[in-house]
C-alpha cells in the first residue's frame, strides 16, 4: 500500500526467494519511505544470483502509477507503449516476448497473444517488481526478452496486525471529470494450538475518467496523369507530388475501472512446514464514447482540387498544403467496450528437513476473459471544399462550403455491430527439491518439474452484424444528432474540424433498438463465421536441475542449469474447401522438445564491485491467433476496397534466442550505487506478416499471414545511477538521484520493405531521470520518461512502394509531492502527463505525418492511513 512502514523481505516472498538467497539466510528489511525503498532495491539487485532490476511498493506507490505497466515503464530497459494516456505494453530489451508471473506462477490476458496486459492490473496489489534480464532453469520458459515477476504482499510478511487505507480523486483535464479511486491492505497473523496462522486481504478499486484525441493523416498517395490508379491529378504542372490521402480525427472519451482482490492464508503447523492457499482476481473495464470525422478526396465520385491551394513542402515532393473539391465525409460515432478479468487460485507448500533438504509443491489454476463489444451508427456528407495543411505539429483541417451542422446535408448510411470473445486457461503443478551442502566448491543442487495444461479459444469468433441503411437523412431524426462537443480539439494544437452534427449514442449500446430506430428487423447475429473460429491446447512437461558453486578464495561464485522443455499442442478450426465451397474441420498436432541451458558468474572485487557474465537459451512459443488455421473476413459495408481478413499458420516454429550478458555493479553504501550491463542476443524465428489479396465469397479481401522472417539480432547497453545526497547540509541532504539509460541496435530483415530494419516498437535510445526528496515530513518525487524515435509499422502505398511508420521521439513527465501530518496519516498531490505531451508519428519522412495523439494531464489528490 501506500505511506506506510511494510515489513518486505529483501529476499522477496517466502517461497520465491532464489535458491542463493535462502543460503545467506537474510532478514526483513523494514521499509518505512522512499529512501529505504530504494536502498533495499538496491540491495536486492547487488545479492541476486541473478542480473535484475527491481523496484519495491514504496517507489511504485510515490507516483501517480495507476497500473503495473506504469510502474515497469521506470525499469533499465523496460520501453512501455501508451493507450488512453496509460503505459500499456511493455518490452524488455527491445522484445515484447516477455514471460509475467504472479508471485512465480504464470499470468496472462486472455486474448490473440500469450503475455499478460500490465494494464490490467493495479499496482496497488504488488510489495514489488523483479525484472530478471538473465535466465535460469528454475524459472518459466517462455521470455525471449527476460522475466518480469509481480511480487505481492504475503501473509507471513506483518509481524503485526496491520490495517492501511488510502483514497484518491482524479481529475482529467482534457475529460473534464474526476474519479475516485480506493485501497485496502490487511494483514493479521495469531498463534494456535494447532501452530500459527497468518492472513491478508488486499482490494482496490480505481476509476479514471480519460479523454484521447488522435488526429491521423491517410497514407500518402502518388498525384500524376501517370498514376496507374487513384490520384490522377497533376496537382504541380509536370511534376508527381505525393499528396495525403484523408483525415481521420476522433475524440474518445471513457471511464476505466480497475478492480483487485487478493485473500492469503499462511499456516505454519511447525517450524519446518510453511502451508499457503492464495486467491487474486483483477478486471479492467473501460467503457468508451468516440466521435469520429474522416474527410478525403474520392476521384471516382468526382472529387478535385483548387490548383491555387497547392504549395509542396521545400525541397521536396511532398504536398504541404491542398485544397479539395466535392470530398466525401463520414462521421461515426460508436461506443467501444471491453472487459479483461482474470482469476487464480493456487495452493502449495514447503518443508526444510536436516540436512539442508527442502522441498516445495505448488499447484494453481488460472483462468482469464476478454471482450470487446462495438456499436453505433455512421452518417455522410460531401464538402464542397476540404483544406489540409500539414505544416505545424499536427496537421490543420478545415471544411468550408457546406454546412455539417445542417442535418439536411447528413444521412445515415450504416450501423456497426460487432462482439469478440477471447477465452484461456491454466492449470499448472511443479515440484522442487533442493539441497544445500556443507564444504566444498558445490554449495547446492536444486531439481524440479512442472506439468502445465493450456487452453485458449475464441469461440463463437468475430460476431459481425454491420448492416447499410438506405441513406436516412439526419433531418427526420433530429433527437438523434447533436453538435460536436468535444471542442477544442487536440489540445488545440492544430487548427481542426469542428462544428459538426454527430449522433448522441443515446441507444449505441442496445444495438435491437438502434436497428429499430431505423426500421431494420433483421435479427442480431449471434456467432461468427466458422472459418475463424480456433481452438488451441498445449500440454507442456519441463524438468530441470541447477546448481550452485562458490570459490571464497578467488571470489567466484555463481550457477548453471538445464531445461528441458517438450510441448505438445493441438489445433482446431476449420478451412474451406475450394472443390465443394463447403467447410470441413481441421486439426493439427505438433510437438517440440527444447534443451535450454544457462549459467551465471559473478566476481567480487572488493567491497564495492562486482562483475557479472551470464549466457543461456531461452524460447517464446508463437501467438495463439497466429498459429490458428482459421481465417477471419471482415468486409467494409461503405468501401468493399477496404475489405479485411487475418488468418495464422500452424507451421509456424517458436522463436528462440541465444543470449550473453556482462555486468559491472558497484554498491557505495546505502542506496548509492551504479552498474553498466552489455548484452547480445541472436533470435531466430521472429514473426513478421505479409498481406495479400484473396477472394472468398466472391469478394477480394487484403489478407494478413503470418510467417517466420529471417533471424534478427539484438546488443545493447544499460546504465543505471542512483545516490541520496548524503554530503549536503540540513534539510538539502534529503535530496536524491535515480538515472538509467538504455542503448539498443537492433536489426532484422523485412521482407516488404527488402531491408534490414529495426525491431518493431524499439526506441534506440530510452531513460529515465527521477529527482528525490525525502526530509521529515515531506517527499517528493519528479519523473521524466523519454524514449527516441521508433519504427511503428509497415504501409505499402501504389506507386510509392512499402513506408515505414514512426513515431517521432518524446517524453512523459510525472510528480507527486507528499505530506506525513502524523505517524500514520499522510496527505499527497499526484500530476501524471504535466507536460501534456503530444505524441505524433510519419509515414517514411517527417513530410508526410501520419497520426498525433493529445491526452489529459491528471491532477490528483490522496489520503494515506496506516493502523
Amino acid at each position: 500500500m501506500r505511506q506506510l512502514g511494510l515489513v518486505l523481505p529483501v529476499a522477496g516472498a517466502v517461497l520465491l526467494a532464489p535458491a542463493a538467497l535462502w543460503a545467506q539466510k537474510l532478514e526483513p528489511v523494514i521499509v518505512t519511505g522512499t529512501r529505504a525503498s530504494v536502498e533495499s532495491a538496491a540491495e536486492r539487485k547487488r545479492r541476486s544470483d541473478d542480473l535484475i532490476d527491481a523496484v519495491l511498493a514504496e517507489e511504485i506507490h510515490r507516483l501517480p502509477d495507476l497500473s503495473v505497466a506504469d510502474a515497469v515503464q521506470r525499469i533499465t530497459g523496460v520501453q512501455i507503449t501508451r493507450d488512453r494516456g496509460e503505459a500499456s505494453v511493455a518490452s524488455v530489451r527491445g522484445l515484447v516476448q516477455v514471460e509475467t508471473t504472479l508471485n512465480g506462477r504464470e499470468l496472462f490476458t486472455a486474448g490473440f497473444g500469450r503475455a499478460l496486459d500490465y494494464a490490467d492490473l493495479p499496482s496497488d496489489l504488488l510489495a514489488g517488481i523483479d525484472v530478471y534480464k538473465s535466465s535460469a532453469a528454475s524459472r518459466i520458459e517462455g521470455g525471449l526478452g527476460g522475466t518480469v515477476d509481480l511480487r505481492t504482499r504475503r501473509p507471513f510478511d506483518f509481524r503485526a496486525s496491520t490495517l492501511a487505507l488510502s483514497a484518491r480523486q482524479l481529475y482529467g483535464d482534457l475529460v473534464g471529470r474526476g474519479a475516485g479511486q480506493f485501497s485496502l491492505l490487511y494483514g493479521g497473523r495469531t498463534v494456535t494450538g494447532a501452530g500459527e496462522a497468518a492472513v491478508l486481504l488486499n482490494l482496490v478499486l480505481q476509476d479514471r475518467a480519460y479523454r484521447e484525441d488522435q488526429k491521423g493523416t491517410g497514407a500518402p498517395m502518388l498525384c500524376s496523369a501517370r498514376a496507374a490508379s487513384g490520384c490522377r491529378l497533376d496537382l504541380v504542372a509536370g511534376e508527381d507530388t505525393v499528396a495525403p490521402s484523408s483525415t481521420s480525427e476522433s475524440a474518445s472519451l471513457g471511464r476505466r475501472r480497475r478492480s483487485a482482490a487478493s485473500l492469503m492464508l499462511g499456516w505454519r503447523p511447525a517450524a519446518a512446514f510453511d502451508l499457503y492457499a492464495e486467491a487474486h482476481f483483477a478486471k479492467l473495464s473501460t467503457r468508451q464514447d468516440t466521435q469520429q470525422i474522416n474527410v478525403g478526396p474520392n476521384f471516382a465520385a468526382g472529387s478535385g482540387f483548387d490548383p491555387a491551394s497547392v504549395a509542396l513542402f521545400a525541397g521536396t515532393h511532398d504536398v504541404q498544403r491542398i485544397s479539395w473539391t466535392n470530398a466525401p465525409v463520414s462521421i461515426l460515432g460508436f461506443a467501444r467496450d471491453t472487459v479483461d478479468r482474470t482469476h487464480q487460485v493456487a495452493a502449495g507448500g514447503t518443508w526444510s528437513g536436516d540436512g539442508g533438504l527442502r522441498l516445495s509443491a505448488d499447484l494453481s489454476h488460472t483462468r482469464s476473459f476478454n471482450r470487446l463489444f462495438f456499436a453505433g451508427p455512421t452518417l455522410a456528407a460531401t464538402a464542397a471544399r476540404f483544406s489540409h495543411d500539414l505544416a505545424g505539429d499536427a496537421p490543420g483541417t478545415a471544411v468550408a462550403g457546406t454546412d455539417l451542422a445542417d442535418p439536411a446535408k447528413l444521412r445515415y448510411v450504416s450501423l456497426a455491430y460487432r462482439v469478440r470473445p477471447l477465452r484461456g486457461s491454466l492449470l499448472a503443478g511443479r515440484t522442487d527439491a533442493e539441497w544445500q551442502l556443507d564444504g566444498g566448491m558445490l554449495e547446492r543442487v536444486a531439481v524440479g518439474w512442472r506439468h502445465s495444461r493450456r487452453e485458449a479459444d475464441n469461440a463463437p469468433n468475430l460476431i459481425f452484424g454491420d448492416v447499410a441503411v438506405p441513406g436516412v437523412s439526419a433531418a427526420i431524426q433530429p433527437g438523434r444528432t447533436a453538435i460536436y462537443p468535444y471542442a477544442p480539439f487536440l489540445d488545440g494544437r492544430a487548427v481542426s474540424i469542428e462544428g459538426y452534427l454527430t449522433d448522441t449514442l443515446a441507444d449505441a449500446r442496445d444495438p435491437v433498438a438502434l436497428r429499430q430506430a431505423f426500421g431494420i428487423t433483421t435479427p442480431l447475429p449471434t456467432a461468427g463465421g466458422p472459418l475463424g473460429v480456433w481452438r488451441i491446447r498445449e500440454t507442456t512437461d519441463a524438468a530441470y536441475a541447477e546448481t550452485g558453486w562458490r570459490v571464497p578464495a578467488l571470489a567466484l561464485d555463481g550457477q548453471a542449469g538445464l531445461r528441458l522443455v517438450h510441448t505438445r499442442a493441438t489445433l482446431s478450426g476449420n478451412r474451406s474447401v475450394p472443390s465443394s465451397a463447403s467447410i470441413e474441420p481441421l486439426a493439427i498436432d505438433t510437438a517440440t522438445t527444447d534443451w535450454l541451458p544457462s549459467a551465471s558468474l559473478r566476481w567480487r572485487l572488493d567491497g564495492a564491485w562486482q562483475l557479472r557474465a551470464a549466457a543461456s537459451r531461452t524460447l517464446t512459443r508463437p501467438d495463439f491467433n497466429l498459429l490458428s488455421p482459421s481465417i477471419t473476413l471482415t468486409p467494409n459495408s461503405v468501401n468493399p476496397q477496404l475489405n479485411q481478413g487475418t488468418a495464422g499458420n500452424p507451421a509456424l516454429r517458436p522463436m528462440r534466442s541465444t543470449n550473453a550478458d556482462l555486468a559491472a555493479e558497484a554498491h557505495f553504501g546505502a542506496g548509492h550505487a551504479a552498474a553498466l550491463t552489455l548484452f547480445w542476443k541472436h533470435v531466430d524465428g521472429f514473426v513478421a506478416t505479409l498481406s495479400q489479396a484473396e477472394q472468398h465469397d466472391g469478394q477480394l479481401y487484403q489478407v494478413s499471414r503470418p510467417y517466420n522472417a529471417d533471424a534478427g539480432r539484438i546488443r545493447g547497453a544499460e546504465l543505471s545511477y542512483q545516490r541520496f545526497l548524503d554530503f549536503l547540509p540540513g534539510a538539502w541532504r534529503g535530496l536524491g538521484l535515480q538515472a538509467n539509460a538504455t542503448f539498443v541496435d537492433s536489426s532484422t530483415y523485412d521482407r516488404v520493405l527488402r531491408a534490414n530494419v529495426a525491431l518493431p516498437n524499439l526506441s534506440r535510445r530510452s531513460a529515465n531521470l527521477i529527482g528525490l526528496y525525502e526530509y521529515g515530513a515531506w517527499s517528493a518525487r519528479l519523473a521524466w520518461n523519454w524514449r527516441s524515435n521508433f519504427p511503428s509499422g509497415t504501409v505499402s502505398v501504389v506507386g510509392i512502394g512499402a513506408l515505414q511508420a514512426t513515431t517521432h521521439a518524446y517524453g512523459w513527465l510525472d510528480a507527486s509531492l507528499r505530506w506525513r501530518l502524523s505517524e500514520g496519516l499522510s496527505l499527497s498531490l499526484d500530476g501524471g502527463n504535466l507536460l501534456g505531451t503530444l505524441r505524433r508519428s510519419y509515414f517514411g519522412v517527417p513530410t508526410r505525418p501520419q497520426t498525433a495523439w493529445a491526452n489529459d494531464r491528471q491532477v490528483g489528490i490522496s489520503l494515506g492511513l496506516h493502523l
